[in-house]
């Protein structure tokens, strides 16, 4: 007879859904962040001068060089049209992906700690976790492959026109650097769209999280009798729970176990095993030990 390592414990529910919210104001925090800050720069030196262009969301970039210091100009005035619909598209997603973080921020925290009388605010909770999840991924995407189609539309004045020249330039390249005439232009993703970046995964592990513990207890009635299933379980120990041949454990109550005749999971009825090495019943079919 084969016998397996049992699975340590998972987190909990609630922990689970306390990591997810905590994720998600994280990622949330990082979307208002970039919002405030360069998503692209370029850097041009030579001649002993260099200066600084950093593209931020909104209707306005910044340049930093020469003797003026640091300027901030609109995108229309340096003839940057194109570009600056990009960027003030950005802000408007960014936005949205920003206060739909914080929404799923508050009613993921508040349904950790069972404060909801039904179960409806799931499919709520999941919907806007999505929403901020596929705007914030969507943001890096947008700019990365929109930014030199648009660089290319305004190369006719302006910046756009000093910028694209002999390729590779910010007119057909999102990251680059080239040398000539004594200059030196490099070019590419600045701190805002790596935090952007950074939102985006961090939402998808919140949501992965919240999916996982969908069906779980959620609403207030529903914790409580959990937990009261559970605190009327008796301790005791036994060895840990053998498997068949063919490596899956047995669902039975074994020589040792708590003498009680709840051995079936709270969540979908299917008898559950007792494991002694971590005094708790762990369910085989939903994979977690409660």
């Amino acid at each position: 007879m084969l016998v397996t390592r049992p699975p340590r414990p998972k987190l909990s529910v609630k922990g689970t859904r306390l990591t997810a919210s905590t994720l998600l104001l994280i990622a949330t925090l990082l979307l208002a962040a970039s919002m405030a800050v360069s998503w692209w720069g370029a850097s041009i030196s030579g001649g002993g001068h260099a200066t600084v262009i950093g593209f931020a969301p909104g209707s306005s970039y910044n340049a930093q060089g020469g003797f003026n210091g640091t300027v901030q100009q609109t995108y229309i005035s340096a003839g940057l049209v194109h570009v600056g619909e990009l960027y003030e598209a950005v802000l408007g997603i960014g936005l949205v992906a920003t206060i739909a973080g914080l929404v799923s921020v508050v009613l993921s925290y508040l349904g950790a700690f069972a404060s909801f009388k039904t179960r409806r605010t799931i499919p709520l909770s999941l919907l806007i976790t999505l929403i901020s999840l596929a705007s914030a991924a969507t943001l890096p995407i947008l700019v990365a492959l929109g930014q030199p189609g648009a660089f290319n539309a305004d190369n006719t004045s302006g910046f756009g026109s000093a910028a694209c020249g002999p390729s590779p330039n910010p007119c057909t390249a999102f990251w680059g650097s080239i040398s000539a005439g004594g200059s030196t232009v490099s070019w590419g993703a600045d701190v805002g769209w790596y935090l952007a970046v950074a939102a985006a995964v961090l939402l998808l592990v919140a949501f992965i999280q919240l999916w996982s513990v969908r069906n779980a207890p959620y609403a207030r009635d529903e914790v409580r009798a959990a937990s009261a299933y559970m605190a009327a379980l008796p301790s005791g120990s036994s060895a840990p729970p053998p498997t068949s041949s063919m490596g899956s454990a047995t669902p039975a109550t074994l020589s040792g176990a708590p003498s009680t005749t709840a051995s079936y999971c709270p969540r979908c009825g299917n008898p559950m095993t007792y494991v002694s090495q971590y005094s708790r019943w762990y369910c085989m079919t939903e994979r977690v030990y409660l």
